[in-house]
């Protein structure tokens, strides 16, 4: 595993929340702050296959027709509207 050394300068709401966290819990900001780093590495990289995927999957021809798309979300709005009254 590759370690990379990053200063981080957080003010306001952000810096006193992982104060906090860190007096609270016991653990450093520092350790907090890699894991949240860590956590949004994780969404990220899902979101960035997630949409390679969905590309790729358009490139291959697999669309929804422009007016198909139409039908449907007239149809989701119509039940919206039975569901609200």
């Amino acid at each position: 595993m590759a370690d990379e050394k990053l200063t981080l300068t957080l003010e306001g709401k952000a810096a006193e929340k992982l104060a906090t966290l860190a007096m609270e819990s016991g653990h450093s900001p520092a350790v907090y702050a890699a894991l949240m780093i860590e956590d949004y590495f994780e969404r990220e990289m899902a979101e960035i296959g997630a949409l390679k995927a969905a590309v790729k999957s358009a490139d291959e021809g697999n669309l929804v027709p422009h007016e198909e798309v139409v039908r449907r979300l007239r149809a989701a709005i119509d039940r919206a509207g039975q569901d609200a009254a």
